[in-house]
């Protein structure tokens, strides 16, 4: 048998099974590459899933940015959002972002910041948001992507050092009043608390105007230098002349404007309401917007004029004791008797009450010399005080005069006789006494004999430097034909009129605390973008 199959091998063509061998070959190439096919495809799958994660973190990231930008401009935030994480997308490609706000100052010093409050004066941050991709790994899941952005900030807000000038109900200016700063690169504010504002006929502000709860009404060359906010109707009714701004910088409206088509806001203008306008509109440096409610608006609310009352002992360093009526007339007849003035003169007789005084002959005849030691003096005697007739206090040192009503005339005058600084006051107080105050600054009232009235200068009256003044009264005070002077105006109503220059000085009252110029809530930042961009993880 096994004779028989060698001879049947022996006589088999030699060739034969080779199909079989290059099938069985064939198939075994086709699986490798089918099994490259395969491993390519889940590579790419990968990297898709990879790549689609991956955009998915930046764009999430980028958006995260944005929304803090947007944020920034309405209020201060230190992360967002402010809990928890932000989640976009569904599976697979489901993200969550994150991000946090780094202040710096000025000089780049860090600056911490807890539940919205910076720990100084943020003028620049740094925002990073992190994206991280949940679902499997291998479909991209858990890797995540940061993007940074540097911005410039701007407070868009009217910062606070105190007024200038207060009034707690309405105040006008008009034919030619300048407000200036003594104080370099300090501007300063005009706060109206309750009344209307009517600014017209060359008038300039060389800080901020804010009218807390009235209608601004700007008209004939009023300008203001700095940052103007209206809680009512702003009403902008021609461009200024020779190119000049309106508004010199941010315009702030809590309501409607009608604003002069060529009036120019050297940077943004924001109204809360509708604007309506004529010719081409107003030309903005800035950003114009409207319609955008009262949450982009810095908030302010009315605070009151504060109350000052006769209280000698707030006045430390003062001389206060003994009859301080009694100190005033017989100031008034020392001076009198030092000038030779007449023997008949009123000045010079002690039983009268010195109410009304001039430098003329038939007064004192000369100036009034000031004690040499900060002094109080009480002329509420007298239903009015009136210096007039050339009459020049000349201050060897820092004097008060509290007043029913106070009358400066006739080139009357504060001057410094030693060349030094010297500060007075001229104060028509609440007629309350300290114990019975009731820490509101009224008007007209009557107490004991003793009643609030106004204050009032005209005819070149005035302060000159080094000598600063502060002048308050619940009622009005008055400024006419040519008056200059440094210093700060407290009253009820103001109105400040002719060619008058009032050079902004602090001073304060001892014993008052004024209120605050500062918004009652930030409105955020103007935001500037220096960079974007994505970084490495932390």
């Amino acid at each position: 048998m096994f004779a028989a199959v060698r001879r049947r091998l022996h006589h088999d063509h030699p060739e034969r099974g080779s199909a079989l061998v290059a099938a069985v070959a064939i198939s075994m190439v086709c699986l490798a590459l089918g099994l490259v096919v395969l491993a390519n495809a889940i590579q790419v799958s990968d990297q898709s899933g990879d790549d689609r994660a991956l955009t998915t973190e930046v764009h999430s990231a980028e958006g995260a940015v944005d929304a803090v930008y947007a944020e920034l401009e309405q209020s201060t935030l230190c992360s967002w959002p402010a809990s928890g994480a932000a989640v976009s997308g569904s599976a697979p490609s489901r993200t969550s972002v994150t991000a946090t706000v780094a202040y710096f100052d000025d000089a780049g010093t860090a600056l911490s910041c807890s539940a919205g409050v910076v720990s100084g004066d943020a003028t620049q941050a740094v925002i990073t948001a992190t994206a991280t991709t949940s679902g499997d790994a291998d479909l991209g899941g858990g890797s995540t992507r940061t993007v940074q952005s540097k911005v410039e900030l701007t407070p868009m807000s009217v910062p606070g050092r105190g007024a200038a000038i207060f009034a707690a109900n309405q105040i006008m200016t008009t034919n030619g009043f300048t407000l200036e700063t003594s104080l370099p690169d300090t501007p300063v504010d005009v706060w109206v608390d309750t009344g209307n504002v009517n600014c017209n006929s060359n008038v300039k502000i060389d800080g901020n105007l804010i009218v807390v709860n009235g209608t601004t009404d700007i008209s004939n060359g009023c300008r203001v230098t700095q940052n103007l906010w209206s809680s009512k109707q702003l009403s902008v009714h021609q461009a200024q002349v020779a190119g000049l701004a309106t508004v010199g910088q941010d315009t702030y409206v809590s309501a409607n404007a009608t604003i002069a088509g060529g009036s120019k806001y050297g940077r943004d203008l924001i109204i809360a309401g509708s604007m309506s306008t004529w010719g081409g509109g107003p030309v903005v440096g800035g950003t114009l917007k409207t319609g955008v409610g009262s949450a982009a608006i810095p908030q302010y609310v009315p605070v009151g004029l504060p109350e000052v009352v006769y209280d000698p002992s707030d006045w430390t360093g003062f001389v206060t004791a003994g009859d301080r009526q009694l100190a005033y007339r017989t100031w008034v007849n020392e001076n009198a008797v030092a000038n030779n003035a007449p023997t008949w003169s009123d000045a010079r007789n002690p039983a009268k009450d010195q109410c009304t005084i001039a430098g003329a002959d038939y007064s004192i005849n000369g100036a009034l010399l000031g004690p040499a030691v900060p002094t109080l003096f009480d002329t509420r005697h007298c239903a009015k005080t009136t210096m007039q007739g050339g009459v020049n206090i000349r201050l060897r040192a820092d004097l008060v005069i509290f007043a029913n009503e106070f009358y400066g005339t006739g080139d009357f005058k504060i001057t410094s006789a030693d060349g030094q600084p010297h500060q007075v006051w001229i104060i028509v107080p609440d007629p309350d006494s300290p114990s019975a105050s009731n820490g509101v600054a009224e008007c007209g009232k009557t107490v004991a004999g003793k009643k609030s009235g106004s204050i009032k200068f005209d005819s070149g009256s005035l302060a000159i430097s080094p000598v600063t003044i502060f002048v308050y009264t619940p009622c009005t005070i008055e400024t006419n034909n040519t008056m200059t002077f440094y210093g700060q105006l407290y009253g009820g109503n103001v109105e400040l009129r002719n060619s008058m220059t009032m050079r902004y000085v602090p001073i304060g009252i001892p014993g008052v605390t004024f209120p605050t110029t500062n918004p009652t809530a930030s409105s955020g930042y103007r935001v500037d973008v220096v960079y974007k961009r994505e970084v490495r993880t932390p």
